[in-house]
């Protein structure tokens, strides 16, 4: 089973915490826009230096959104708030997840029971695995495998197209 195929498995089965092990947000981040147009949902991703903004947005029409939801707490209850499907795509959450930010392990334990029973996803990017023991239950650790042969043939075809272009 391919990465794309799994992942899209856990979010239709309602796993409520997905925790991504990569260094490549945008390939991953590319997946789950994928998915989400598949199942209609939409996608936000959530940064320390952004807060929560729809996925892909520039970072020019980042600046004027919710500043309150740079803060992890305040981002976790905007997921609970989020009435419509969502995957919600956390970027470097993992220095959140120490043992001395216990209000946010007990929100996301709190958080996970309610994602069982709705439409929506927490997507955990980082490239470390830090869960804590309060959240082994509730957190599902996916690795993103490197790109593949066939992948990195695309990018350099493009690449060589994009060259081609540009000297014309």
């Amino acid at each position: 089973m391919n990465f794309q195929t799994e992942i899209e498995t856990l979010i239709r089965a309602r796993y409520p915490i997905l925790y991504v092990i990569t260094s490549e947000e945008m390939r991953v981040q590319e997946v789950l826009l994928d998915i989400a147009a598949r199942r209609q949902k939409k996608v936000f991703e959530w940064t320390y230096s952004s807060g929560i903004v729809p996925a892909g947005a520039s970072i020019q029409s980042q600046k004027g959104r919710n500043p309150a939801t740079k803060e992890p707490l305040a981002a976790l209850d905007h997921v609970i708030d989020q009435v419509e499907p969502a995957i919600f795509l956390f970027k470097d959450f993992h220095p959140f997840l120490t043992r001395s930010n216990f209000a946010v392990i007990r929100r996301l334990k709190d958080i996970a029971l309610h994602l069982r029973n709705s439409r929506k996803t927490i997507v955990l990017i980082s490239p470390v695995m830090e869960i804590p023991p309060e959240l082994d239950k509730e957190i599902t650790v996916l690795n993103f495998p490197p790109p593949t042969k066939d992948d990195l043939a695309i990018l350099l075809d493009q690449a060589i197209a994009d060259l081609r272009e540009s000297q014309q």
